[in-house]
């Protein structure tokens, strides 16, 4: 195959690559509904925590579980700041209505 070939399988993934993050991130914004009419927080740590080490578990490679680690965190910080903008809470807010101390910074892809 040609490099051209080969860009366009890449430009295939890309964009069943943005389909599924848009239909992840409807998803939860469906989860950050919820959480706002149960007065739960929208960032749970532990979740985060669990989503992250299952994809790094599931990783085949080439990518390492350090790359794979920055790309998911971007998207739990994505969905997470897609359900604040959409009213959903306050990504630092306890459950007490308090903002917590603690920001994360965003990691960069």
């Amino acid at each position: 195959m040609k490099i051209d070939d080969w860009r366009r399988k890449i430009d295939a993934i890309d964009t069943a690559m943005l389909h599924l993050l848009n239909l992840r991130t409807e998803l939860a914004l469906e989860v950050g509904r919820l959480k706002g009419q149960a007065g739960l927080v929208l960032r749970v740590p532990e979740r985060e925590r669990e989503i992250l080490n299952r994809m790094k578990g599931l990783n085949p490679g080439p990518l390492n579980g350090k790359a794979i680690g920055k790309i998911y965190q971007v998207i739990l910080d994505e969905s997470i700041r897609t359900q604040v903008r959409n009213g959903y809470g306050i990504a630092g807010q306890t459950k007490g209505g308090r903002r917590g101390s603690k920001r994360r910074k965003l990691a960069a892809v």
